[in-house]
């Protein structure tokens, strides 16, 4: 369940007063408990001391011995005269618990606290209530010759005493309640306020995320919410500016895509048919043999070749376009390249033989990865013809292919005249040469590499190359082999 933050504060703040509420009666009852103690127990030492000092009085103004016998025989006499001088009623009792200063209950025994305690030999008092009175007992034995001859106790009436701690006690259950239901009010108001302009907060944010923008968030609060709320504002201004700039720069990518796209068609086409004409042409010239003249000869080679040189170069092109085009659409299906790389070496080595090279291969079986069967094909006949045409005459062209793992390695390596570290981290970019002058001789473009690295990364792979001077060059190419990783 979803608890909001007004709520909480609410929960919160009535959990906090409860308690400080309940402690603070907690402690005042205890201290009125306290108090009432510490004045019962006041008023009975100070009774105690009276009813000493009296009793010993009477015995001297009656010229009486303190004794036992005296004591059972001046018992009643004794209780009214010590009642009028304290003022409260004085009782006698004998060692067994009977009272033998009203000869009207001089049958009945008490077998209240107090009562015990003194036949023990001991001082206490007790405290009883009957009929809505609250009567404290103090009673303690008379001692005579170190022995305890008869009881003396004193009853006084606390009821006022208790009724004053019992109002007390209401008094303050009415006002903790009272103040407990007033601060649950302030506390809530106090919550919905604090957490309105958090719920406006939540509600605009809602909005953002839904794609509105259009918000002024109004919170006047000058504390660290109304400067969120300022920087809500501002951060909601800058996202609208931003996406205003990338909706501008969107449409004009869009636009220079269409052009490039445009540019590329048009020149494509413009290119190709001149230039099939120009060798068509060229090439019935030369079978006819108008001519024994060399220049003429010369200049006749020289249009064919470069014909042909531009024609592959508009070929690249078209394919770059493609590769590189997200509208382009790949074939991807589970595919053994191992099968791909095998027969793609053979139909090259026919090729390779007429610069007496030889294509030597160590190429696992069932190397399977979710790829284009014809697209990674042409990877393998570009990589190959690049090495036949800058590896060395009379050597060898090295492909292995194994798995490691989850992944696939793809090697091809060359025994040639290898690429200078400076040239190195460029040739993947577009109608880059290495060798310019041999390159056109070629009729390379310096478009292969880059459709190479186009269509690997199409497959969610990667290429890199490594090479030393005057000992030849070396592809690595790197696939998942996981099919459960589609592209």
């Amino acid at each position: 369940m979803k608890y909001s933050i007004q709520y909480k504060i609410f929960i919160y703040f009535s959990i906090i007063i409860f308690i400080a509420l309940s402690s603070l009666l907690f402690v005042s009852y205890k201290l009125t408990e306290k108090n009432n103690e510490n004045i019962i127990n006041s008023d009975m030492v100070e009774t105690k001391r009276n009813l000493d000092i009296y009793l010993k009085q009477y015995f001297l103004i009656n010229n009486m011995e303190l004794s036992k016998k005296n004591f059972l025989l001046e018992a009643e006499d004794i209780s009214s005269q010590l009642t009028a001088q304290i003022g409260n009623k004085v009782e006698v009792f004998d060692m067994e618990g009977k009272n033998i200063s009203d000869n009207t209950e001089s049958s009945t025994k008490y077998d209240s606290k107090d009562i015990t305690e003194a036949i023990e030999g001991k001082i206490n008092y007790s405290a009883e209530t009957a009929n809505g009175r609250t009567m404290v007992n103090l009673s303690y034995p008379v001692v005579v010759n170190n022995e305890a001859v008869e009881i003396i106790r004193y009853s006084k009436d606390y009821t006022d005493l208790f009724n004053y701690s019992k109002n007390f006690k209401n008094i303050s259950n009415i006002f903790a309640v009272i103040i407990f239901l007033v601060i649950l009010i302030f506390s809530l108001l106090f919550s919905k306020q604090i957490t309105r302009p958090i719920k406006k907060l939540a509600e605009a944010s809602e909005d953002v995320a839904k794609g509105n923008f259009e918000i002024d968030l109004k919170v006047k609060t000058k504390d660290e919410i109304g400067y969120l709320a300022e920087r809500f504002n501002i951060m909601v201004g800058k996202i609208k500016e931003q996406i205003a700039i990338i909706k501008k720069d969107k449409d004009a990518l869009e636009k220079l895509q269409s052009e490039n796209k445009t540019f590329f068609d048009n020149v494509t086409h413009e290119l190709k048919t001149p230039i099939t004409t120009i060798m068509g042409y060229a090439q019935a010239i030369e079978e006819m043999d108008l001519s024994e003249d060399q220049f003429y000869k010369k200049g006749l080679n020289c249009i064919i070749e470069e014909s042909i040189r531009l024609n592959n170069m508009v070929i690249d092109l078209l394919e770059l376009a493609k590769t590189s085009s997200n509208h382009f659409s790949y074939n991807f299906d589970d595919i053994d390249i191992s099968k791909i790389l095998i027969s793609t070496c053979e139909e090259m080595g026919i090729k390779a033989k007429k610069y007496n090279i030889k294509i030597v291969t160590s190429i696992g079986y069932d190397l399977h990865i979710y790829g284009d069967k014809e697209r990674l094909k042409e990877v393998f006949v570009n990589l190959l013809d690049n090495s036949m045409k800058y590896g060395n005459v009379n050597s060898n062209i090295y492909v292995n292919a194994y798995k490691e793992e989850q992944e696939i390695f793809i090697k091809i390596k060359d025994l040639g005249e290898g690429i200078s570290e400076e040239n190195l981290s460029k040739i993947f970019e577009p109608f880059y040469r290495v060798n310019k002058k041999s390159a056109r001789q070629k009729g390379s473009a310096g478009l292969g590499l880059t459709i190479v690295k186009e269509i690997v990364e199409k497959h969610q792979g990667n290429i890199r190359v490594s090479s030393k001077l005057n000992e030849g060059t070396e592809i690595t190419m790197k696939f998942r082999g996981d099919l459960n990783d589609k592209a």
